[in-house]
């Protein structure tokens, strides 16, 4: 209130507590309105102010101009989303040569099309392996042709659903997984890139035009030092080649904004960002993402778990659209929340003549719920989760985890702490109900 003559613009103050009566008459004589922030609530509420929705018109960005032919001039770049469920329509109608693509969106892929092949028996299934056996064996002699009889089965279709014209792939954002690369470098029969980086380095890693090596992220780019340091706790050592990724270039952010502390909690004194993300050099020395240092669970009998990858491998399951994998310390073993494949679930259901209505209505099925905890368990098993890291109770929800309601990243990874905040309840019914 003293300094209200230095700062002409300050019109109103709101306090935490009541002011006391001098404060108040301080207040009037320097013209100030003062308010408790209970009276400003209590204002909100009765004067509501109708939502405005953002519009596709508004400016998302203020991008300035060099300003060399004179003052720089502030360039409104608007914002605006097509709708998801549209996106193959939009790849067919654009034709994009160049595809930049997540993991999510390549498992789906893969998936779908492995899902259409199985409903054809056994030859749908040898087919599908041949298939990809195959176009690899070509691509790895330096032949990426469009014209090989599996391409007119299969892969032919896909590339047509993007358009038909992609020449280059490149898959960021989280590693994928070697069969999914495989299948994808099959199917769009060109360059296929993975790259490793994160908001905080851009590019860290990325492959060269001639790796065809599938799971890997190729060599450090150029500016780029990486060296791999001990992770002690879950028994990574750089002696052994594998570690935590640590990044020095010029190329790294500045640090997060407003908050010194999480900026030398990521960069420490001799500027190495350490990444979160454990990494190994291959013999060929490229890098293999092969776990997450952050986003770990610690069990009550002190194992690690990164659910992460186990919620890569469950979402193999064909029941499942969206999985999430929770641990608590205080507890020995993990429980899961699934979102189910409703298409899916039907055409099973259909197929062993079970009532659909009643197992889709029924969230509380404990058959359905057994026969998909048993096959996740089976996704698991084959590919080589540990005991320990495998779910021991379920629940099934009705909302998917999607941008909009706060629950996925733009990159379509799950946002931890928002799920676990908002199904905190339901985790905690889960380990009560697994203990009966």
């Amino acid at each position: 209130i003293e300094w209200k003559d230095e700062t002409v613009a300050l019109k109103t103050i709101v306090c935490f507590i009541e002011p006391t009566d001098d404060l108040k008459k301080l207040a009037e004589e320097k013209h100030l309105n003062l308010l408790t922030l209970d009276k400003l609530r209590e204002i909100g509420r009765n004067n509501p102010v109708e939502l405005v929705p953002p519009k596709p018109t508004d400016t998302a960005v203020i991008m300035y101009t060099s300003g060399s032919t004179g003052e720089p001039k502030g360039g409104e770049i608007g914002f605006w989303q097509g709708k998801i469920d549209k996106l193959l329509d939009d790849f067919h109608d654009f034709r994009p040569t160049i595809l930049a693509m997540v993991p999510r969106l390549l498992n789906k892929l893969y998936d779908k099309v492995r899902s259409d092949l199985r409903k054809k028996g056994i030859i749908g299934r040898v087919l599908f392996r041949l298939a990809i056996r195959s176009k690899l064996a070509l691509i790895r002699r330096g032949n990426s042709s469009k014209n090989t009889i599996w391409d007119k089965i299969i892969f032919g279709k896909i590339r047509q659903s993007f358009g038909g014209k992609i020449n280059r792939v490149v898959s960021t954002s989280a590693p994928l997984s070697p069969e999914v690369c495989r299948f994808s470098r099959a199917a769009f029969s060109c360059l296929f890139i993975e790259c490793y980086g994160q908001t905080e380095c851009v590019i860290g890693c990325s492959q060269t035009v001639n790796d065809i090596e599938s799971g890997e992220t190729g060599i450090p780019t150029s500016m780029n030092y990486i060296k791999l340091v001990d992770v002690p706790e879950k028994e990574y050592y750089a002696k052994d080649g594998i570690g935590e990724i640590c990044i020095r270039s010029p190329a790294l952010f500045k640090g997060y904004l407003k908050d010194e502390a999480k900026t030398r909690e990521a960069i420490d004194e001799e500027g190495w960002l350490h990444t979160g993300d454990i990494g190994r050099w291959t013999p060929y020395k490229t890098m293999k993402i092969v776990d997450r240092k952050k986003n770990m669970y610690k069990l009550s009998q002190g194992e690690y778990v990164a659910p992460e990858k186990i919620e890569d491998v469950y979402a193999r399951s064909r029941f499942i659209s969206q999985v999430f994998v929770y641990g608590d310390s205080f507890e020995s073993f993990l429980v899961a929340i699934v979102l189910l494949n409703d298409d899916y679930v039907k055409q099973w259901a259909k197929t062993e003549g079970y009532n659909v209505d009643t197992i889709m209505s029924s969230e509380l099925n404990a058959k359905l719920k057994q026969i998909i905890l048993d096959d996740m368990i089976r996704e698991g098993k084959k590919r080589g989760l540990m005991s320990y890291e495998q779910v021991k109770a379920i629940e099934f929800i009705k909302e998917a985890f999607t941008i909009e309601n706060g629950l996925l990243t733009p990159t379509f990874k799950a946002r931890r702490y928002a799920v676990e905040k908002k199904y905190k309840q339901l985790f905690q019914m889960i380990y009560k109900n697994a203990k009966i």
